[in-house]
Order: C-alpha cells, then structure tokens, then sequence
C-alpha cells in the first residue's frame, strides 16, 4: 500500500516536474511566446532582438538577460528547454538534443487556427496552459466579432512591405486580411516583390503598409517602395500603417493587425 501511494504521488507530481526552469529563447519571434507564457523566474535568458522595436513584449523583455543565441553561449546557461522560431542552427533541435535539451519550435503559421494551436501548445510546454487557453478566447472572441462585421463585398487590400514584399496565400498576411473583411489582391502563393505596372493601372481598395516607421525602410532603399511612381501612388491611395509590432511574426498577436485593417475598411 505504500508503494502504491508513492506511486500516486508521483504521477501526481509529474507536471510540476515538467515545467521548464531555465529557459533560453533563441530570437524575437521565439521571445514573445516567453514573455506572453512563461513565469520571469523560469526564463534565464532571450535573444538580443527582444529589445527591438517591433518586438511586440518589448517592455516585458527589460531587464532579462540577452544572448547572441550561439551553441557554446547556450550551453553555458544550462537550459533546460530553448524555444526557437528561427534562430539558431537550422537543425536546433537534433544538436541540442545532443545534449539532452528539448527545443520547443514555434511561429511560422499561416491561419490563425493554427496560431491559435501554436500558442496553446506553447503553453502546455511551458507549464502554463491556462494562459495559452486565455489568449487563446481573446482571439476566438475578436475573430469573432471581426466576421460578424465584416462588410458583404470584400474590398480589394494590398499589403505593402518597407522592402516591396507583398503576401500571396500560404501566409498569415493573407489571413490577416481575410479576417479584416478584405480581398487580398494576390491569389498566387507565398510571398514576392511589388507587382509595380499592377498597382498603378488597378490600384486596391486600401494599402496596408508594414515597416515604413521602421529603421528597416532607411536599411531598404533600393526597395521597390522607393520607386517614384509607387510613392506617387502611395500619396493618391487609402493606406493605413500597420504597427510594425503586430506584423514582426507570424503569430497570433497579428489579429491586431486585423482590426486595423477592419477599422481602415470601414472608415470614410
């Protein structure tokens, strides 16, 4: 009998056990899922983006200590879980697992549905799922009112990139626009540079820019966004700047992105 409660309460006391203490997230889009999931006291270190200005935790982040994110450096901080998006080897988690520490991968999802399952699982695997369940009806609940009134003839949206990158299906921009109430003017996949005759024989609806209040649009000046016609066309069109925050990953905080849209859809 006494094994047996020993047994019990071993079983019990499993999920505490689990729950990462030393935490170590390899670049800003790894970061956010940290700051938004997990305790302070587990997270040992973030990457040196998390104090980025569209990093969208960014104030979360102070005070918590940086790394460069390399293999010897990691390491020596002893994790016991490292949370990636992109950072890092490519093949994260077969080299850490080397060294017996998992790498809980996330980002990258191209629908909000499954951003909304990335950040449930994060949280599982951060020890905190009632906070993943929790952000998760918040997105459920401004999803749903966005749908609710979303406007019968979905008008044409394009959105721009400081660098001429525009979405096509696949990405989680062209869900963002989808949920706004838009029509993204790309139907082909994936992402490519600014279609430029397309934009100024039939221009959009609304121009939805990204990073054009970013030190990102001074680093890409050959950008086709500099173009003389496009800027002229930028000055005659509906636009609306997107918090470059909200758009910096693809993740379920991008439903901010969303509203503005939605609110650029239905103003004057």
């Amino acid at each position: 009998m006494r094994w047996i409660l020993c047994a019990l309460a071993l079983v019990c006391a499993s999920p505490a056990w689990a729950e990462p203490r030393r935490i170590v997230s390899l670049d800003y889009c790894a970061d956010q899922f940290v700051l938004a999931l997990a305790d302070r006291e587990q997270i040992v270190a973030l990457s040196r983006g998390s104090q980025r200005d569209d990093s969208y935790f960014r104030a979360r982040a102070h005070g918590i200590r940086q790394t460069r994110g390399t293999l010897e450096e990691v390491l020596a901080l002893r994790p016991d879980l490292v949370v990636r998006n992109w950072g890092g080897p490519w093949d994260a988690e077969q080299v850490y697992a080397r060294f017996g520490i998992p790498v809980l991968q996330v980002g990258d999802t191209p629908s909000f549905a499954l951003a909304r399952e990335d950040v449930v699982d994060a949280a599982r695997v951060l020890g905190h799922i009632d906070r993943g369940q929790d952000i998760a009806r918040d997105l459920d609940l401004r999803l749903a009112r966005l749908r609710a009134n979303a406007p019968r003839e979905r008008q044409a949206v394009m959105y721009l990139s400081s660098y001429g990158g525009v979405p096509g299906s696949g990405v989680l921009m062209d869900d963002v626009i989808a949920v706004a109430g838009g029509r993204n003017v790309r139907t082909d996949a994936s992402w490519t540079v600014l279609p430029l005759e397309r934009m100024i024989t039939t221009p959009p609806a609304l121009i939805a820019l990204g990073f054009f209040d970013t030190g990102r649009s001074a680093v890409n000046a050959w950008s086709p966004a500099h173009h003389p016609a496009v800027q002229r066309a930028l000055a005659e069109a509906r636009t609306v700047d997107l918090p470059a925050p909200t758009i910096s990953c693809e993740a379920w905080y991008a439903i901010d992105a969303a509203e503005a849209i939605a609110a650029a859809l239905g103003g004057p």
